[in-house]
């Protein structure tokens, strides 16, 4: 009877021992999307990924989706917003639906140097203003840098600007970029990026102005091999999150994802300009040619630009404000 009344007496306690526990809780995933492969915005991703694994211990898992694998740029901009996925990196201009502010980067005739953008892109004023404009419709600003220069890559030359008339040209988001193409002669066709590629193969489109650094990765060299080197207006990237997401995060979660977002987005000029060489290499290599425009046509053709943002901004106190707000960045940048 004793030995039956001691082994009740350990089944008993049992029950009020509180089960083991695994070492640790599965990590929070995180879905970032962007459309490009291979080129400054994945390599932004892959930095800010071993940032956030590494400083939350795990606590966060980053999962990596380029080339459109989550949807077109707009699906993967609302599924930010909604919380389908984390977050979204891309061009700013591409957010022109969720604020017409976004844009105020793509203002031509701005910058005359990576430097100088990337420095006007990381001023702690402008910049906290810029990346708070989605706030209020779902979207976290974590960084915005400079990603590169603009070329116009087309199915045939452009040696001089009388070249570029008439043609239908791929373009960011946004009045402003439909601004540049107009001085150019050229129509502005607003497109996402995974339906590029075939519309230049079948000629639904004549070219696209983008950096070198994203066309000659994505091999646009096969299809539209002539890259002439405008240089304006200067492109940059920015990565939002899912603010319905983040907003449920602990304290410290939240100051890991906006620090390591602060820190990878500024460390990131040295990158883009070892990238670009490396890329303006692989665009010849790959058969295409790079070309510029006579000095005296180039300068033309900037001096032209200068008007753009005056007269798409007329009437809008909010863009204005915010176009006021990057000239002051920029003064600072000096």
């Amino acid at each position: 009877m004793r030995l039956f009344g001691f082994i009740a007496a350990i089944i008993v306690a049992g029950l009020f021992v509180a089960p083991p526990q695994r070492a640790s809780a599965d990590p929070i995933v995180m879905k970032i999307g962007t459309a490009t492969l291979n080129d400054t915005q994945h390599e932004w991703m892959k930095r800010y990924k071993a940032a956030v694994e590494r400083d939350s211990k795990g606590r966060i898992e980053v999962q990596l989706y380029p080339a459109s694998q989550l949807g077109s740029i707009p699906r993967e901009i609302e599924g930010t917003q909604f919380g389908a996925i984390q977050g979204w990196m891309g061009p700013p201009e591409f957010l022109n639906g969720v604020d017409e502010r976004y844009q105020v980067l793509s203002a031509p005739a701005v910058f005359t140097s990576l430097e100088q953008a990337q420095r006007t892109a990381q001023d702690p004023v402008f910049n906290k203003l810029f990346l708070g404009l989605g706030a209020d419709k779902g979207l976290k600003g974590v960084t915005v840098w400079i990603s590169g220069t603009n070329a116009l890559m087309t199915r045939k030359p452009v040696r001089r600007l009388a070249d570029a008339k008439d043609l239908k040209i791929r373009i960011l988001a946004g009045p402003l970029q439909e601004a540049v193409m107009h001085v150019m002669g050229a129509t502005g066709i607003p497109m996402p990026l995974d339906q590029v590629a075939p519309a230049l193969q079948q000629g639904a489109i004549d070219g696209i102005i983008t950096n070198v650094s994203t066309g000659a990765p994505l091999k646009y060299y096969t299809s539209a091999p002539y890259a002439t080197e405008i240089g304006q207006p200067y492109i940059f990237s920015i990565c939002v999150l899912s603010k319905t997401w983040f907003d449920k995060l602990p304290p410290d979660l939240q100051k890991i994802l906006t620090d390591d977002g602060t820190k990878t987005g500024r460390d990131m000029l040295g990158y883009v300009n070892v990238f670009l060489k490396e890329q303006r290499a692989a665009w010849t290599a790959g058969g295409g040619e790079l070309i510029a425009l006579p000095p005296s046509e180039e300068q033309a053709l900037l001096t032209s630009f200068e008007p753009i943002a005056a007269e798409v901004m007329k009437g809008k106190p909010d863009m204005l404000s915010m176009y006021a707000a990057m000239i002051a960045a920029r003064a600072r940048a000096k």
